[in-house]
């Protein structure tokens, strides 16, 4: 009675997976807004013809195999067996759990992919859940792929083109609406973006038109318009600083005002290992910005919010370049690497004469089982000429020295490095994944040539992180043990260039 069981589940599994692939047809319609990555594995993966076409919520169980490729449709997929190809997911979430195989490459269009550091996986995965890829069910039973891009068309971003309000200490809040447009085939016009803004506290409107002619995996961008800018968004994202501002007078940057106009090409190459180079020609002519009276429900630390850093009233002309170097060695490490340069000099165009290095690494390791070791690190100094304020960067506050007060630390010479070590606790929760505990080191210093040096700054903290929302203890041992309770979200530091 047991063989037979088995063998009815075994030829159940089958005849679903048979039953999800048969009769059914994909083809593609690619667009000038797609990831030419991603559509270059699809087309292998439709040229090849030998795929399997999900279009259900589909657990492929542990011993079970699906020889060659799979198209994943508007469904999710949970592989604890093997696939022997490609996976492609269309508006769609894959699961890789413990045990699970997938010896091709895995690209995601739409939805998201959550690996576990016990899958094993053939190569690196591809993103491109970013992009608006989208599928349609044709009256014969077949699918289309559509790519953005596939159609000149105008598309409201957001809700119906209103963008989510942020909220800082120098605009309050500030309200922002767009549309895009996108060019389809006809490959001589740019994708457009345009963006206004209303800014509550000072009761002005900005706003900068982007045009974009992407060619493959590179492309060439011009912008410009007026905006108000920050070198320190890599420590927080836009929502998340927003939210630490109105409920805990906690910004963790500073601000400037600033017409400004940019060209730039970008290069990418590689797809296992990526090497992307943007070369960039840009000018700004920049004004301070004071903070205006800014509201808060709560202050997390007595005085409410920090004075914003005044900068060099200017025109600055430079070129810059930044280089990132992506490296995948498998499901057990990622490897991440950003090299930054920019030179002014106001003997050529401008005001001001400087030249800024800076870099970034992000490693991410799996260790013992699915426990984690993240190390970050970033940098600043000038090769020459001191750097005008709009280019200094900060640290402080929750995202990178929590036993600080926001922007605590500042100046055009700056380090921050930090080790995280992760261990997940109990099961998964759906889509919200697992409780996760952590301990992490981090260590940092900014100053200018202006006064002394201040001394380093060293933080250990202790957390635990669910659905992207973490509560932890920060002490800070070269402060008598200065300790403070933290609650944050996860920073998203990578890509980290860009103001």
């Amino acid at each position: 009675m047991r063989c037979w069981k088995h063998l009815f589940v075994a030829l159940a599994a089958v005849m679903l997976l048979a039953g999800s692939a048969f009769g059914q047809q994909v083809s593609f319609r690619k667009g000038s807004g797609g990831m030419s990555q991603a559509d270059a594995v699809l087309r292998q993966v439709l040229e090849r013809g030998r795929y399997t076409v999900l279009d259900r919520d589909t657990v492929l169980a542990a011993g079970e195999v699906i020889a060659g490729d799979v198209i994943l449709l508007a469904a999710s997929l949970r592989v604890e067996g093997r696939i022997g190809g490609d996976l492609v997911g269309v508006q769609s979430d894959v699961f890789a759990r413990p045990g699970g195989i997938i010896e091709g490459t895995v690209v995601v269009m739409g939805g998201g992919f959550y690996g576990s550091s016990l899958a094993e996986l053939g190569e690196r995965p591809i993103s491109a859940s970013t992009y608006a890829y989208s599928v349609e069910r044709r009256g014969d039973g077949s699918y289309l792929i559509v790519a953005p891009g596939s159609r000149a068309r105008v598309a409201l971003p957001g809700l119906y083109g209103l963008l989510i309000p942020l909220y800082d200490r120098v605009n309050a809040v500030t309200i922002a609406a767009g549309v895009d447009f996108q060019r389809g085939g006809h490959n001589w016009l740019p994708n457009m973006k345009l963006r206004a803004r209303y800014r509550t506290v000072r009761k002005t409107f900005d706003g900068d038109l982007q045009l974009q002619w992407p060619f493959g995996a590179h492309a060439f961008t011009v912008m410009g318009g007026r905006t108000v800018r920050s070198n320190d968004r890599w420590i927080n994202g836009d929502v998340e600083n927003s939210v630490y501002a109105i409920v805990g007078a906690v910004d963790t940057r500073n601000y400037y005002d600033a017409y400004f106009t940019d060209a730039a090409l970008r290069l990418s190459f590689g797809s296992r290992t990526v090497w992307s180079n943007d070369f960039v020609a840009l000018w700004e002519q920049t004004r301070p910005l004071d903070n205006r009276d800014p509201w808060s429900l709560f202050d997390a630390r007595a005085g409410g919010f920090q004075p914003n850093l005044p900068v060099v009233d200017a025109d600055i002309v430079s070129f810059a370049y930044v280089g990132t170097l992506s490296v995948w060695t498998g499901s057990r490490a990622q490897l991440d690497m950003e090299l930054d340069f920019e030179i002014a000099d106001e003997d050529v165009a401008g005001d001001l004469s400087f030249t800024l290095l800076g870099g970034a690494v992000r490693a991410d390791l799996a260790t013992l089982g699915d426990q984690t070791l993240l190390l970050e690190g970033r940098g600043q100094v000038p090769v020459s000429d001191d750097a005008p304020t709009q280019r200094w960067r900060a640290l402080g506050a929750w995202g990178t020295l929590p036993t600080l007060i926001p922007t605590g630390r500042v100046g055009d010479r700056m380090w921050w490095v930090g080790a995280t070590y992760n261990v997940p606790v109990g099961p998964t929760i759906g889509r919200l994944g697992r409780i996760v505990s952590w301990v992490q080191y981090a260590a940092g210093n900014a100053w200018s040539d202006i006064g002394p040096r201040p001394s380093t700054v060293h933080d250990i903290g202790l957390g635990v992180t669910f659905a992207g929302l973490s509560v932890a203890v920060y002490t800070a041992p070269s402060d008598d043990f200065h300790t403070v309770l933290s609650v944050g979200f996860r920073a998203r530091r990578w890509p980290a260039s860009g103001p």
